[in-house]
């Protein structure tokens, strides 16, 4: 644990003092000589990134390794803009003292619905584009998954679908694909995807949804929900349902231990910072969801990095 604090510690302070976006212009070797701030420190914590397998270099001149650069072009490094949660980290002891969400130094609540904080736009477009960009294999596997077990030209719905990857690769498949999400990602959706995508503008817990549809998805959704909201949401989408129509949650889900897996365990510390009751669930919640929404056949589709749950709408 110690050795994980100080390589975070080195990686952002290398961050902030842009030595990475130098090393990731670069397309040679940079002299230590000609990196922002003290040549010996530098030097010194230059190490940590080497073993880290994020640095290549003789100590006399660095670059960043091809697995750093991968890294740095998919977002997966703390950036500038992101520094803060690392001093968010720190207030953990008021968090365990209070409950979340996380406050910041002027007391305000961080909270957030879904990553969106719609008074900061800009905030919001650099959340999106992140799980954009990250979100190219889940979102073309969890489409590929949904069209084997639909009709052709299914009418599908992705519930909060935010960046909207998930619906184009349902359309993508022949579906007739409605992304509905709050105002400011609706609207985000429509520049990256234009009329290529339905896209709808609205509160899934206030407005109606629409429909009826063949299959709706919901992807990274329900952590962010308390238990009660996420049962209501569940009964909404299964009435939105035509009779023998699929819902989907796709999400990462604890077992019965709620200790794994490792994903599910640590994410479920970022609910409890940036929501009012998100957190990671286990399986036996959301089934017990579906079943109280009146849907059958509850299954489970274990990925790498994620797992899909389904049922349906009774015929």
């Amino acid at each position: 644990m110690v050795r994980g604090a100080k390589l975070i510690a080195v990686v952002a302070a290398w961050v902030e003092l842009g030595i990475v976006d130098k090393l990731a212009k670069a397309t040679e070797p940079v002299p230590v000589d000609e990196l922002p701030g003290d040549r010996r420190a530098v030097e010194l914590s230059a190490s940590v990134l080497a073993n880290a397998g994020l640095l290549d270099g003789d100590g006399e001149a660095v670059r960043l390794s091809p697995t750093g650069r991968r890294l740095y072009e998919q977002g997966e490094l703390p950036s500038p803009k992101n520094l803060e949660w690392f001093g968010d980290l720190s207030r953990m002891t008021d968090v365990l003292r209070e409950g979340g969400p996380v406050r910041d130094e002027n007391g305000r609540s961080k909270v957030t619905r879904g990553g969106v904080r719609p008074e900061d736009t800009q905030r919001t477009r650099e959340f999106l584009d992140m799980l954009y960009r990250r979100s190219a294999e889940s979102a073309a596997e969890t489409a590929s998954w949904i069209a084997r077990h639909v009709p052709a030209g299914a009418r599908a719905l992705d519930l909060g679908g935010g960046h909207g990857r998930y619906a184009h690769e349902l359309k993508q498949r022949g579906m007739e694909a409605t992304l509905f999400d709050l105002p400011v990602p609706a609207d985000l959706a429509r520049e990256r995807f234009g009329d290529e995508l339905r896209v709808v503008a609205g509160d899934y817990k206030t407005d109606d949804l629409g429909g009826p549809y063949d299959v709706a998805l919901l992807s990274n959704i329900v952590h962010g929900e308390d238990d009660a909201s996420n049962r209501a949401l569940t009964q909404k989408l299964a009435q939105s349902l035509a009779p023998g129509g699929l819902l989907v949650i796709k999400d990462m889900f604890l077992d019965e231990q709620g200790r794994d897996p490792e994903n599910a365990a640590f994410f479920t510390t970022t609910m409890l910072y940036y929501t009012e009751g998100g957190r990671s669930y286990s399986l036996r919640d959301v089934k017990a969801w579906y079943e109280s929404a009146g849907l059958e056949g509850f299954d489970v589709i274990a990925v790498e990095s994620f797992t899909l749950t389904l049922a349906r709408r009774p015929r």
